[in-house]
């Protein structure tokens, strides 16, 4: 990969870093309330879990697999730590969308202001934001290690070439 690209894709992937690591936070922060007692996102699935709130198979899976939030993007930031950016953007780029899908519901159904039970938009805005930024970064990478094989130029000059007498 030229270094202009290189360079561009490490700026993109701690930018995506970033992003996941924003967002990660915004999990832990209140998203619901409840009374005066506000709840973190994981709070909140848990109790839905235990009060077998939940009927839709595709929701429930997909608020089960809301735990692994943390280790997807700790996974996808490693990946970018060990110079894989295309495999760790395309990680990122899949947790932000469902994550970033799922806190911009929460964050919308969040404006009105409701004593007894409702939706805190601090958690979701911060996921949401992280999200937004994490997706860029992703995209960024994506698009900076675009036409790259392996990490090396798309044409290896062979052992022979650019030796004295040797012609391609």
């Amino acid at each position: 990969m030229p270094a202009t690209r290189r360079v561009a894709a490490t700026s993109f992937a701690v930018l995506c870093s970033l992003g996941l690591a924003v967002a990660v936070t915004g999990t832990f922060l209140p998203w619901f309330h409840s009374g005066t007692v506000e709840r973190s996102s994981y709070q909140a699935v848990g109790l839905a879990g235990h009060f077998d709130l939940l009927d839709n198979a595709l929701v429930t899976a997909l608020l089960t697999g809301w735990i692994a939030v943390p280790l997807l993007s700790a996974v996808a930031a490693g990946l970018f730590a060990l110079r894989l950016p295309r495999t760790g953007a395309a990680l990122a780029l899949a947790v932000a969308l469902v994550v970033g899908t799922v806190s911009l519901l929460a964050a919308v159904q969040g404006g009105t202001a409701s004593r007894f039970v409702g939706v805190t938009t601090t958690g979701p805005i911060t996921t949401t934001t992280g999200m937004a930024i994490a997706l860029c970064g992703a995209l960024g990478v994506l698009v900076a290690a675009r036409g790259t094989r392996g990490g090396s130029p798309p044409h290896r000059q062979s052992a022979l070439e650019g030796r004295a007498g040797v012609r391609p």
